[in-house]
């Protein structure tokens, strides 16, 4: 703090005690006052304060008295819009700029002088001083009370609105201060007091200014996160309406794989619609239960945003901040967006070879066929061994002399279908007895053939696979690990180009293991795997099933 803020403060006490001691009736101390010198002619204002004739009036010769010490120099009238310069001499703001601009104010190079001390100061500054403000406008409302008329109504200080300033209920003064450590509104004696002497208090306007600018921001964050909670919950409308698109598309493919079917088929149609709409409304119960919590969220940053737009509308400053404190001290509020898994109805289980799944009752109207694949010897690694007839594969413990191609596996114990796919809806079953380690799936024709393999669907793999008798995994990254109810036998892998589908099956009761779904572009075949070299168990081969019907 200013040696002049200082001053100021020591004045402001003073003269708002004598004040008061005058307005109730008793006789004031006299206390000497020596004014530093520089110091601007408020200070001297204090030496002047007597007793009035009568206890609870001030006189005119008193008024004028004082009215003298709080008086511009250069207009000769109480202080307008008061500044003061560096050197602490306080003006009128207006009469100082006029000053200024007439020849006995210029300084060399745009400077500006102080028409009390001569001081030159560059660039002509000066400050707003408030605080000198606040106490002619005390001043004057002290001579109102005592009936006096010698105060001006113009004092320089900021046009009231048409509400009355409200007082303090200690002291009855106007509260012009508000205390920003305690965050309510104080008048100029609580400004002084040991309550708040180390406190850091701002006029009104300032404040008002401030904590508006503060409600603004965070008003603005509010609707941000608002805005992006709404963003949210549009997401959520367009997969409910994906869900709904993605359900009415498989219902129209049932419905159309049993048609030739209805007769005899009616009943488990009807099972399946059921199955599936089941799977819809638990999925649509999920998504209700996440836009449920995505209403939330929008609810509560509604409602902090309505509060602080109430606020904001209430154009009495004390009222605004006297109700300010509750909602600067609440934690800033946050969209926290809910924990969230797109919905997805499983492809395979509704929309696989349902025709197949219920051969035995209508054998005649069946597709896909179940296609009748053979090995492609030329792309099998050397230490495998094929049957004549193509359809059974395993490991041996001999290199056969073979001779190498950019086709053939050497590293894998890998080979592909002879049959490929550009079109269509195909469906195989491959027979894995009791083997410990295997892999079964569909592969690009681009798949690379030499060295090690990581059969992913990025590098154009797409299976189910068996690690050494432990653990059935579908081929992503990360592997999805499969819970059975039972080893597996017989493994089905349905085709769908078109659609993009991938699909394995229990072949032995038809459950639906696990669908992949990729957009595909070149020709797709059957792909086989036994493990690889560094990691041989002994095996069980690898049959083709080719079922009768």
């Amino acid at each position: 703090m200013s040696n002049n803020q200082k001053e100021v403060k020591k004045i402001q006490s003073v003269y708002l005690q004598n004040l008061e001691k005058l307005n109730q009736g008793i006789k004031p101390e006299k206390k000497s006052w020596k004014p530093k010198e520089g110091d601007f002619a408020v200070q001297a204002a204090m030496e002047k304060l007597r007793q009035p004739p009568i206890a609870g009036q001030v006189t005119k010769s008193s008024a004028n008295r004082i009215s003298r010490d709080l008086t511009c120099s250069i207009c000769l009238d109480l202080f307008k819009q008061p500044v003061s310069l560096p050197c602490d001499h306080t003006f009128c703001q207006g009469c100082i700029e006029g000053y200024w601009s007439g020849p006995r104010g210029h300084g060399q190079g745009g400077s500006g002088s102080c028409p009390q001390c001569r001081k030159v100061y560059p660039g002509q500054s000066y400050r707003p001083n408030r605080i000198v403000a606040n106490i002619v406008e005390s001043y004057c409302h002290g001579l109102e009370e005592s009936g006096s008329e010698a105060c001006l109504p113009d004092v320089g200080v900021p046009e009231k609105a048409p509400a009355p300033v409200p007082r303090c209920s200690r002291h009855r003064e106007e509260l012009k201060l508000y205390c920003e450590e305690d965050q309510e509104l104080v008048c100029l004696v609580c400004g002084l007091s040991q309550e708040h002497r180390n406190h850091t208090m701002v006029c009104v306007q300032d404040a008002e200014k401030k904590y508006r600018a503060s409600l603004n921001s965070s008003m603005d964050s509010l609707k941000a996160e608002l805005n992006t909670a709404l963003q949210y919950d549009r997401e959520a409308e367009d997969e409910v309406k994906k869900l709904k698109e993605h359900t009415a598309d498989l219902k129209q493919r049932i419905e159309a794989q049993f048609s030739d079917l209805h007769q005899f088929l009616y009943q488990e149609e009807k099972l399946l619609q059921v199955k599936l709409k089941t799977e819809e409304r638990r999925e649509l119960i999920r998504l209700d239960e996440h836009k449920a919590l995505l209403c939330v969220e929008i609810s509560r940053l509604q409602r902090a945003v309505h509060e602080i737009e109430d606020k904001l509308r209430e154009q009495d400053p004390f009222t605004l901040l006297r109700s300010i404190k509750v909602l600067l001290q609440r934690p800033s509020l946050k969209f926290e967006k809910p924990a969230f898994t797109p919905p997805s109805l499983c492809e395979g289980r509704f929309a696989g070879p349902l025709q197949y799944r219920v051969w035995k009752s209508m054998k005649g109207s069946i597709y896909p066929v179940p296609a009748a694949i053979t090995f492609n010897s030329s792309t099998a690694n050397p230490w495998l061994s094929l049957t004549s007839s193509l359809t059974c594969v395993r490991y041996q413990t001999f290199n056969h002399t073979v001779q190498d191609n950019p086709y053939r596996f050497n590293a894998a114990l890998s080979l592909l279908g002879s049959q490929g796919f550009t079109h269509g809806r195909h469906y195989w079953e491959i027979e894995v007895y009791s083997s410990t380690v295997w892999t079964v799936g569909v592969a690009r024709e681009s798949v690379p053939r030499k060295g090690v393999i990581k059969a992913l669907p990025a590098n154009g793999f797409w299976t189910l696979s068996l690690s050494y008798g432990i653990q059935y995994m579908a081929g992503t990254s990360p592997p999805t690990v499969l819970s059975l109810e039972e080893p597996l036998a017989r493994i089905g892998v349905y085709l769908d180009y078109k659609r993009g589908l991938v699909s394995f099956y229990n072949a032995e009761s038809m459950t639906h293991l696990y669908t992949f779904r990729e957009n595909f572009s070149e020709t797709l075949y059957p792909y086989f795997n036994l493990g690889f070299l560094d990691k041989v168990h002994e095996n069980e081969p690898l049959k083709v099933f080719l079922p009768k019907i």
